[in-house]
């Protein structure tokens, strides 16, 4: 799917892979990943289907992307300073 994507898309896939939720997904969450780039592009490019943005909106819950999401799956993301002085 990559290979299909232009720069902005790769950029994206990456900062997805960096972000602090990314430490809690397994390889198994890079489909969702790829389907989130994906429908986010025709999104913002506004051809997007109801279902795309629909679909687009439940890879983003699944993958802890919105405060919501984070709320239901429990998860906290600390700050790099509050990490620090927490270690």
């Amino acid at each position: 799917m990559e290979d299909l994507w232009d720069d902005a898309q790769r950029a994206r896939w990456e900062s997805l892979w960096e972000s602090p939720q990314a430490n809690l997904w397994d390889s198994s969450a890079a489909a969702t990943v790829a389907v989130l780039v994906t429908y986010e592009r025709a999104i913002l490019e506004g051809t997007a289907s109801a279902w795309q943005a629909q679909e687009w909106r439940y890879a983003s819950a699944a993958l802890g992307l919105t405060p919501e999401a984070l709320q239901k799956l429990n998860w906290t993301i600390q700050e790099e300073e509050d990490a620090e002085d927490a270690a």
